[in-house]
């Protein structure tokens, strides 16, 4: 590029008036096109999808305590025979500590302490009775009783379309 002329007007005052043009390279855009316009993505925040996760969790808890507390007894002969052998498991228990407790001065150490070890054996026992075996036969009878509370809402709505149904049909014969 050639150098201007200095004797220019433009470059000889020592207070500079104007100024030069830039090139053409420089003459860009400042903003992108459309910069201004805002555009909300159909995407949740994390917040609003944490939020939900934890509105739907306390529903679908509400909702399990709900059934819990309305089916938790279930009247099966395998609940009832799994609750004595609990309560057996728990009393044992109960008897062998104080067993090891009250016979500690009149009997050996070590007949004392295999007591309460059977104590302890006893009380894990009966956490697993009723950890597994008696809350599978809860979550069961659940079930069943859902399932059955299922067929009966259909039941009756199939009887009410077809009692309206029938009372339609009663309406265009008069």
């Amino acid at each position: 590029m050639s150098q201007r002329n200095p004797m220019n007007e433009r470059y000889t005052n020592d207070a500079r008036t104007g100024v030069s043009r830039k090139s053409a390279a420089s003459a860009k855009p400042k903003a992108k096109a459309a910069a201004s316009v805002t555009y909300s993505s159909p995407k949740k925040s994390t917040q609003e999808r944490k939020a939900e996760q934890k509105e739907a969790r306390r529903a679908e808890t509400a909702r399990q305590r709900e059934i819990d507390r309305k089916y938790y007894k279930p009247d099966t002969d395998r609940y009832k025979k799994l609750r004595r052998i609990w309560a057996a498991a728990i009393g044992g228990a109960v008897v062998c500590v104080a067993a090891s407790w009250l016979l500690r001065g009149v009997q050996p150490d070590w007949l004392a302490f295999a007591a309460l070890i059977l104590a302890y054996v006893l009380i894990i026992f009966a956490f697993y009775i009723d950890f597994s075996k008696i809350r599978k036969e809860r979550k069961e009878y659940q079930t069943r009783m859902i399932a059955k509370e299922l067929e009966e809402e259909k039941a009756a709505k199939q009887a009410e379309a077809a009692a309206k149904r029938s009372q339609g049909g009663k309406k265009k014969k008069n």
